[in-house]
């Protein structure tokens, strides 16, 4: 497995299992050896899972930093915001990486692994693969064969109300019934906005194969001006449809949009989305 638990002097925490320590906010560290020099290497929690507390209260950081030996002693190389645990640290070689198998979407396709190691000068992830075992680029790109994407205006579909995983008729009888349904959206080159609010838009990629990458950011409270980062990708499906990718903050599985023509949604519905 390459992963060993040891004490360490310079961290007031036993050698135990990462996960249930780092639940219990109470710290823990995996011990590896990711560069090769003969000195262990550590990954370590960082308090509170990387959130800030009292003054600093909603800041945050990486739940986990690799500390790496070097000549001049050791230093944090890298923060990790993956869940990580001692099963996903493998030996190849001489040295540690970390199989970190927690798939997402790219331009071309799924990335099952990513592999982090040692690249000669810091840590980093030295492989990917598909969920087939095929090596990848970090759009899922069989290497070598990945179109760039470039700038795009609105993808080739109508600007307007949506139906949500659902049909026109179904999803604006179900927003005036209440005011809490996610099957009404509206969708133009400003916002993506549900019955709550929604990312504002700030552009788009085109990725061939009828499938966009949108440039959006979500806002908080009154007090939050700069926002998050919240990019997802769509796929046109027709001239009046897309499906929005799984493996985004905003989509964590694959959502279908159908395109309502505006005189479909009752009027109460429209004054609250454009009010």
């Amino acid at each position: 497995m390459g992963v060993r638990f040891s004490a360490v002097r310079f961290a007031p925490i036993q050698s135990v299992d990462l996960k249930q320590e780092s639940a219990a906010n109470e710290g823990a560290f995996i011990v590896a050896e990711f560069n090769g020099d003969g000195r262990p290497d550590f990954i370590v929690t960082t308090q509170n899972w990387g959130c800030a507390e009292e003054a600093d209260h909603g800041k945050m950081g990486p739940p986990y930093d690799f500390i790496i030996s070097t000549a001049a002693g050791y230093q944090v190389a890298y923060g990790f915001n993956g869940d990580i645990g001692p099963e996903d640290v493998k030996r190849r070689g001489k040295r540690d990486v970390v199989e970190y198998r927690r798939g997402w979407n790219g331009n071309c396709g799924y990335i099952e692994t990513a592999v982090w190691g040692w690249n000669g000068t810091q840590m980093d992830v030295i492989e990917r693969r598909d969920d087939k075992g095929k090596l990848v680029d970090k759009e899922g790109c069989a290497v070598g064969t990945q179109a760039a994407a470039r700038p795009a205006s609105f993808p080739p579909i109508p600007k307007g109300y949506y139906a949500v995983g659902t049909t026109c008729a179904r999803a604006a009888s179900a927003q005036a019934a209440s005011d809490g349904p996610d099957s009404l959206a509206h969708f133009d080159e400003s916002a993506l906005t549900w019955f709550d609010g929604g990312p504002q838009i700030r552009g788009f990629e085109s990725l061939g194969n009828n499938r966009f990458r949108v440039h959006a950011r979500s806002y908080g409270n009154g007090d939050d001006t700069k926002g998050t980062s919240t990019n997802f990708i769509i796929r046109v499906t027709g001239a009046s449809g897309f499906v929005a990718e799984a493996g985004s903050t905003l989509f964590d599985e694959q959502v279908s949009f159908m395109h309502c023509p505006t005189d479909t949604v009752p009027k109460g519905v429209r004054d609250w989305f454009e009010g």
